[in-house]
């Protein structure tokens, strides 16, 4: 196999599709466009560096981007399969200049078009298990965990402004989150009384820890090494504990799953999309809708409250 980083590999698919393949401008822009949200995405949800190696990406990594894409980005099953099909492209086309062994996107199908996808949460029985367990573990890491946890349950926040969160992001006294956002937007979050409780409490914990670097002397989360904790270790201990709950999904539990988890418990007890729409940083409220979804217990219970006809 040969070495190609992403950055290479792209611009040589886009001479590809240029030369061999004769396509337009205007579509290999369109190709180009999906490639680079891909590498954007990887970045923000999985840590990677500023170029990485094609051989790095994983089959699951794909999967979570196309589905966010419909519930995060509010794109249609149609828009999905549109960028399912530009990654699959991409990928058979290493794979055939032996820069990959295998295709990443080749077990992942297309979206059923007259459907929209629910996003995955936890019900509210799952959370108190999930926050239960993390409390009995024997991680020395546990009280971070659980205020990392929280601020996901009960802020909806997302990994990338979790991480960069700094110590002077907390009003104590007025008991918010203010931060920039994504799209440098500025967000303001009030806090849950259990989330001021659970920094409080992590805080001491956090003065032991030697920083190594002025950088991250401001950081709210710090890794046992010093240094500002990354997405990579956020997503590990989010899906450990999921997993150590015996969560139904539990392979699945990311912390976007976490933010989704209080979107929708936000949303079945307002009922108020604008609320939601704030909460999370949408620019768009369509966005939101995604969260007006009914699980199955709601629906069975609306049909067994229906009068006798």
């Amino acid at each position: 196999m040969k070495e190609i980083s992403y950055r290479d590999a792209v611009y040589r698919f886009r001479r590809h599709l240029l030369v061999e393949k004769g396509y337009s401008g205007g579509t290999v822009k369109e190709y180009a466009s999906d490639l680079s949200l891909f590498r954007d995405y990887l970045q923000e949800n999985y840590d990677y560096p500023r170029d990485f190696s094609v051989k790095k990406i994983k089959s699951h990594e794909v999967a979570e981007f196309l589905g966010d894409i419909i519930i995060e980005n509010n794109n249609s099953p149609v828009t999905r399969n549109r960028k399912l099909f530009s990654l699959r492209s991409f990928f058979k086309f290493l794979v055939k200049k032996n820069y990959l062994e295998r295709d990443p996107t080749e077990n992942i199908e297309t979206s059923k078009t007259k459907s929209r996808a629910e996003p995955i949460y936890m019900k509210m029985n799952e959370a108190r298990k999930y926050l239960r367990t993390i409390k009995k573990s024997d991680s020395r890491h546990k009280i971070r965990d659980l205020a990392i946890v929280k601020i996901f349950l009960y802020g909806g926040l997302r990994v990338s402004e979790l991480v960069d969160l700094d110590l002077d992001n907390i009003d104590f006294d007025d008991e918010t989150l203010m931060f920039f956002g994504k799209g440098n937007k500025e967000r303001y979050v009030p806090l849950h009384e259990d989330v001021i409780t659970a920094i409080l409490d992590y805080l001491p914990e956090r003065e032991k820890i030697d920083i190594k670097e002025e950088e991250d002397e401001n950081a709210l989360f710090l890794s046992s090494r010093g240094r500002r904790i990354s997405v990579r270790t956020v997503q590990h201990m989010v899906k450990k504990y999921a997993k150590m709950a015996g969560l139904r999904n539990a392979s699945k539990i990311t912390p976007h799953k976490l933010r989704h988890t209080f979107a929708s418990t936000l949303y079945q007890e307002t009922k108020d999309l604008n609320v939601v729409k704030d909460l999370l940083g949408h620019s768009n409220i369509s966005s939101t809708q995604i969260y007006t979804h009914t699980d199955a217990e709601q629906k069975r219970s609306a049909i067994d409250e229906f009068p006798d006809i």
